[in-house]
């Protein structure tokens, strides 16, 4: 589930959904997030994922927590259905980052060195989309955005510059 992660500086988080939708009070164990950057304003791109036992991403993992609203029933899931913010961009640092070039804002991301329980950023592959596709594929995940290296962050906006590319189910 993709999430824009809104960071004050003062402790505290906002996830808000695709739709723009406050999700923050269904996901508690994100809140370690702010104290990765103490102090430091910053808005960041992501996705939340639920693993399987084999550490896998599932969709139907992360459909089962979605569903939850109640805070008792959210509270139980922690530890049943728990999952992890994959953090992708940084479109705030301080001030606006999104019109920088795609290298310079993953430069920053990686500067900061967010990791943590349940906190992660991926590897970003300036490699062929072919290599990139079949790591992806390797380990569980749905597929792959390739990005074009000069790219800004256009909120909202469908570019030629950012292509999703998707596995193909085998038979």
């Amino acid at each position: 589930m993709r999430v824009i992660a809104h960071l004050p500086g003062d402790g505290s988080i906002r996830l808000l959904s695709q739709p723009g939708l406050d999700v923050t009070a269904q996901y508690p164990e994100l809140q370690a997030l702010p104290a990765c950057l103490p102090g430091l304003e910053s808005v960041l791109d992501g996705e939340i994922i639920a693993l399987d036992r084999e550490g896998q991403p599932s969709v139907e993992r992360l459909q089962q927590r979605m569903s939850l609203h109640h805070p008792k029933a959210v509270s139980h899931a922690v530890e049943d259905l728990s999952v992890q913010l994959v953090l992708y961009d940084i479109l705030y640092l301080g001030e606006p980052t999104v019109q920088l070039p795609y290298t310079a804002r993953r430069d920053l991301l990686d500067d900061l060195a967010l990791a943590g329980p349940g906190i992660s950023v991926p590897a970003a592959w300036p490699a062929p989309a072919g290599q990139a596709l079949e790591q992806t594929r390797l380990e569980g995940y749905d597929g792959v955005v390739a990005k074009r290296l000069s790219s800004p962050y256009l909120p909202g906006r469908r570019t030629r510059d950012w292509i999703k590319i998707k596995h193909l189910a085998r038979r």
